[in-house]
């Protein structure tokens, strides 16, 4: 359950500039400062190299993921279901669940705007909730029957990643296939396992619905990281909205479009403050205070109950929380390094551009990015985050990551005195 994403909101202003095109854009960049110009070109590379292509990973894994539990659904009832096929789905999850986390450092967007972010990544998981669920006979037809077209009648405690994941994993290995040809507990109850994967295909037929969102709301293209198709899906038989109130641009658009008619960014330096801020500032808060430090060094009355709200340890079932975190710490460096999995700023970037105009910490920031990651790494070897929590590379990692979250804001900062 998201607890500390913020909410950036920018007054629509009336900065007309003479001479802009249909798009909204000035024709003659020489209009603008040479400040100005280097933001705008660093955007126009963040957004399609970072963003466009990010949520088009996601939304392929989560379309792969679907179809993949589909199958294993079918195979359960059919009595051939095989470890094999498992670990599969395990593969897949990882894929699809590391773009996830591999986007949070823009969450600005219409993952928040639209309410997705909590919708696909809520946890703890209300397993009591689950199981009187998947215990009524009706609930499970409907759900095999619609798949995420009755999503509605299981509860938002139980969507998205973690729905998924606990149905696949248990004390962080991926599950038997005997598990679904027999009987499951959950939560003191029997569950047929062949429940529990229609359950989680209707959860991921549902993930995969909004993840096309995310992609649609921001890319207005079709190629090479839009869809036609999954845009249409969305509007037309998901009718979940692809643009924006006020503007009719998507997400993409609108941060393009910045210091012209219509867009919400009144000037680059509003716009690249919402980068730093909203966007990587906000995850790098959110991991070291909240992911992190709301388990480490809590008083817990049960060390094996990972649902408990003391506890609050994301992804507890495949026991891949360090490795989550460690991929929300990528997204920021992807943002500053201007393309999706760069380790090193080339083009027009962020990072560059903080160089390029004299901030004095600029290689502070790098250095503090790359300590951050480090730490995370660190927490990895140790092991999981669940038998870990209150290892000394815990305390280290939440310190680091602090330490980078102070030094994006001081760039921030910068950028608004210009």
């Amino acid at each position: 359950m998201k607890r500390s994403i913020l909410i950036l909101t920018f007054a629509i202003a009336g900065l007309l500039l003479a001479g802009c095109n249909k798009a909204g854009r000035p024709s003659d960049d020489s209009r603008l400062s040479a400040e100005d110009q280097a933001m705008k070109a660093l955007v126009e590379q963040y957004v399609p190299g970072v963003i466009y292509s990010i949520y088009g990973k996601l939304a392929d894994e989560t379309e792969s993921l679907h179809t993949l539990l589909q199958d294993l659904k079918a195979k359960a009832k059919a009595g051939t279901l095989t470890d094999a096929d498992l670990a599969k789905a395990q593969e897949s999850f990882y894929a699809a669940r590391q773009w996830w986390e591999k986007s949070e450092a823009f969450l600005y967007g219409a993952a928040t705007v639209y309410k997705i972010d909590p919708h696909i990544d809520s946890w703890p998981l209300d397993k009591t909730a689950l199981a009187k669920n998947l215990q009524n006979k009706a609930v499970v037809e409907d759900l095999d029957a619609q798949e995420g077209g009755a999503i509605g009648l299981v509860g938002a405690d139980a969507l998205g990643f973690h729905g998924i994941e606990f149905i696949l994993f248990r004390d962080g290995a991926i599950r038997k296939a005997s598990d679904f040809l027999g009987t499951d507990r959950i939560a003191g109850y029997t569950i047929d396992g062949v429940s529990e994967l229609v359950f989680a295909t209707a959860v991921a037929d549902d993930l995969m619905g909004y993840c096309f969102e995310l992609q649609a709301a921001w890319d207005p293209s079709d190629y090479p990281y839009g869809d036609a198709t999954r845009r249409a899906y969305v509007e037309e038989e998901l009718e979940l909205p692809t643009a924006m109130d006020g503007n009719g641009m998507t997400f993409g658009e609108n941060l393009l479009a910045t210091a012209t008619l219509g867009s919400t960014y009144r000037a680059w330096t509003v716009a690249v403050n919402a980068i730093l801020v909203a966007g990587c500032s906000n995850i790098c808060n959110e991991v070291a205070n909240t992911k992190l430090a709301t388990a480490h060094g809590a008083e817990v009355a049960d060390e094996d109950d990972v649902d408990a709200d003391y506890n609050y340890i994301e992804s507890p079932y495949s026991k891949r929380s360090f490795h989550d975190f460690k991929d929300n710490l990528l997204s920021i460096q992807y943002t500053l390094y201007g393309g999706n999995g760069a380790d090193a700023p080339t083009g027009k970037t962020l990072m560059g551009f903080l160089g390029d105009f004299g901030y004095s910490g600029a290689k502070q920031l790098d250095d503090s990015l790359k300590a951050a990651i480090a730490s995370m790494d660190a927490c990895i070897a140790v092991g999981s985050f669940v038998d870990n929590r209150n290892d000394a590379s815990v305390d280290k990692a939440i310190e680091t990551i602090n330490a980078l979250d102070a030094e994006l804001n001081k760039a921030a900062a910068w950028v608004m005195s210009l």
